[in-house]
């Protein structure tokens, strides 16, 4: 069974050459960002290969399709489609939990400060009513009326 040695935690798994690394990842409660689950459209899942990149399988065509053809230079593979047939080790700095789940905290903080207080919405609907009030009755928009259909223009008959 091939061996996956982890960076920066320095901690090593042992995996099924047919089980992506994510997976096994997961298996062992290491947390890997991943917002599709391991079908390879989000791409955040993005792992480095730090040795035994020749123990690696090909990248599929989702995993080019996302991250191109870089692999050779950047080392970067998608771990949810990463299998490996020999030891290889990985880095995973990337995946931070505690700056994924502030990151997270910030927008949901974010999105409920810009909620509006009671006060707030009863100020809004009092200078709407006002707004109201100051119009001059009568018909809005452009107070022009559509011009009628002409039926009595004759059509030109193409030959």
């Amino acid at each position: 069974m091939p061996i996956i040695t982890i960076l920066p935690l320095g901690k090593t798994i042992s995996v099924d050459n047919k089980t992506p690394v994510l997976e096994a990842l997961r298996d062992e409660e290491i947390y890997i960002k991943s917002s599709c689950g391991g079908v390879a459209s989000c791409s955040d899942c993005v792992i480095k290969v730090v040795e035994g990149a020749d123990h690696c399988n090909p990248p599929p065509f989702e995993e080019t399709r996302l991250l191109g053809n870089v692999f050779h230079i950047t080392k970067e593979r998608l771990s949810c489609q990463l299998k490996c047939e020999g030891d290889i080790t990985i880095d995973i700095s990337r995946h931070d939990k505690s700056a994924d789940e502030n990151k997270l905290k910030q927008k949901t903080s974010s999105f409920v400060t810009k909620r509006r207080s009671k006060d707030d919405v009863t100020k809004i609907k009092e200078e709407r009513a006002q707004n109201r009030a100051e119009k001059p009755e009568g018909k809005e928009g452009g107070h022009r009326r559509p011009k009628p259909f002409r039926t009595d223009v004759p059509t030109k008959k193409r030959s």
